[in-house]
């Protein structure tokens, strides 16, 4: 292997590590570092404290099959990170234009430039995966009573570990890599571009929705496998627990995960063959395509946008600036991939939170067993808007471009009410108006009109209220202000945000009950809510008057903090 082509692999696998995810400003080994180490760090820790003392990792169905749901969370947490790793990487899966324009009048072939990615791909991929499962695999049988194991024995159980959640793992990047490569080779360039975002988001809120459902899970382990579901068979977490099971000397597991462990050897050729064919077989094609294209802006919105962007103009944006900044942030977050991904984080945690409310999941021999709770609707509006309203202010702090906020600075003009007043529109059309539009089929068929209405009224009062409270003292223009997240505390600010979720959802649903069985409270608390959003407003311009300055610069704590008694 000679010493351009190692060169072109450090390249490669340099890529991987420089998009726009990773902090613009940050070093690139720190944050590799940094990554490495967040991933290791569960690796580590659960062992130690999920698998209990005077247990045998080959005896797995003792302690009511508690080190069964131990494997579960071994195996899921090597998928999920593996997904995640994927979903972040997704757009330097492939070469772009810049890594062509620059690489073919080198002394390189294409096949060369292939090979390169290649093993770069799966030299950064294998990093990964080794990482988040390294020690894992040596602690987890080690920790466990090992009196009287024999030391071929215990090869064994690592070997079985080490294999199921690599296995797991791997079968979750090749899905991925093949998907896009599907999408590269069917789709035109144009719609791959449109629809490859919202691949890359939904995959995102998917992964995180499986991670926060893993306590859900672990309780239907045992029911399900049992009974035999066939639930079973479209959880691909299911399969490589099955695996694992079935890969441990004796197979404890017997028929009952046998047959599924085979499903989970099956979904592994299935998914390398798609990515031999999408990825391998297409990649001579995207290359072609690639360098064959121009490099434009595209043909514009399409006409739907044309017409939401002029009603939206027309009818709820009179002054300029407020158009300016409300459209700002939307060309922002479609096409900032960074935004995208913090947003659908906040999606699948609020899924994750809401389903468990709507759906209880059990089992019955021969079918899966799939309750709606009508009750659980009440609090599923006020948890899916508390994480739109609190996700999209949030994301207003994330800088897009921060060089570039120069050009807002010199445009500056006296009405800075605007862009504020934009961010808050932005946020109720493309927030909060879908997200009840949506919620409203389901609360009119399972609630009926009258209390799907009060529900739906309730909840959108509070989370306006929420929203006006959230922006009284906001003072930017959305994303481009500097932030440094070191200056306030994580802990802290964890601690608030929970009591406020608990607070907004649990105890404001509770009293949303109370309300529902007497018509003059309610009436009562509509005008309160009227009264409240009126009160903030005020609150609002009065702090405008006394400053209204916007803010670029997050200025940090200083290191040396004065009293300024004189």
């Amino acid at each position: 292997m000679n010493s351009s082509f190692l060169q072109l692999v450090r390249h490669f696998f340099g890529r991987f590590f420089d998009n726009e995810i990773v902090s613009q400003t940050g070093d690139m080994r720190t944050n590799v570092v940094q990554a490495m180490g967040l991933i290791a760090s569960p690796g580590m820790f659960i062992p130690f404290y999920m698998i209990p003392q005077h247990v045998r990792f080959d005896r797995p169905f003792e302690h009511n099959w508690l080190l069964i749901t131990d494997y579960y969370c071994f195996v899921v947490y090597s998928m999920i990170v593996m997904g995640l790793v994927m979903v972040f990487e997704w757009d330097a899966l492939f070469p772009d234009r810049k890594d062509y324009l620059i690489l073919t009048p080198l002394p390189l072939g294409i096949n060369a430039i292939f090979v390169g990615k290649v093993v770069a791909l799966v030299a950064f991929l294998g990093l990964f995966i080794i990482d988040a499962n390294f020690f894992c695999t040596l602690l987890g049988p080690l920790v466990a009573d090992s009196d009287g194991w024999s030391r071929p024995l215990l090869g064994q159980v690592i070997a079985a570990h080490s294999m199921a959640v690599f296995s797991g793992g791997v079968f979750v990047a090749l899905v991925f890599a093949g998907l896009q490569g599907v999408l590269i080779n069917v789709l035109t360039g144009r719609a791959f571009r449109r629809i490859s975002p919202w691949v890359q988001m939904g995959s995102m809120a998917l992964l995180i929705s499986c991670l926060f459902l893993t306590p859900l899970m672990l309780g239907l382990i045992r029911p399900l496998f049992e009974r035999q579901s066939p639930v079973l068979r479209y959880f691909p977490p299911f399969w490589f627990l099955a695996l694992y099971m079935d890969l441990l000397p004796g197979q404890p597991g017997g028929a009952m995960f046998h047959d599924l462990a085979q499903l989970a050897r099956r979904a592994l050729e299935i998914s390398a063959a798609v990515f031999a064919v999408g990825y391998l077989a297409g990649y001579r094609r995207h290359a072609r395509r690639v360098m064959e294209s121009l490099e434009t802006a595209g043909q514009g919105p399409g006409w739907l946008r044309v017409r939401f962007d002029r009603l939206v103009n027309r009818r709820l944006l009179p002054h300029p600036l407020e158009r300016a900044t409300f459209h700002f942030i939307s060309n922002t977050v479609l096409r900032s991939t960074r935004h995208r991904l913090f947003l659908a984080s906040y999606t699948g945690v609020a899924f994750a939170l809401a389903l468990p409310s709507i759906v209880k999941v059990g089992a019955r021999p021969g079918s899966p067993l799939v309750v709606l709770s009508s009750a659980g609707l009440l609090t599923v509006p006020l948890i899916l808007s508390f994480f739109a309203v609190s996700g999209l202010r949030s994301a207003f702090n994330i800088p897009a471009e921060l060089r570039a906020n120069w050009i807002f600075q010199i445009t500056e003009s006296e009405d800075r009410w605007a862009h504020v007043s934009a961010a808050r529109k932005w946020i109720v059309v493309m927030g909060i108006a879908p997200l009840f539009l949506l919620l409203t089929p389901f609360e009119l068929i399972f609630q009926g009109w009258r209390l799907g209405f009060i529900h739906l009224t309730v909840a959108l009062l509070l989370s306006l209220l929420m929203l006006n409270l959230l922006l009284v003292w906001f003072r930017k223009i959305p994303f481009t202000c500097s932030y440094f997240p070191g200056k306030t505390s994580m802990a802290g600010m964890a601690l608030v945000y929970v009591l406020s979720f608990l607070f907004y959802t649990w105890a404001l649903a509770s009293f949303e009950s109370k309300l529902i069985r007497a018509p003059l409270d309610l009436m009562l608390f509509y005008g309160f809510g009227i009264l409240a959003l009126r009160g903030l407003s005020v609150l609002e311009r009065s702090e405008l008057r006394v400053d209204d300055a916007l803010i670029y610069e997050d200025q940090p704590d200083p290191i040396v903090r004065t009293l300024e008694l004189s």
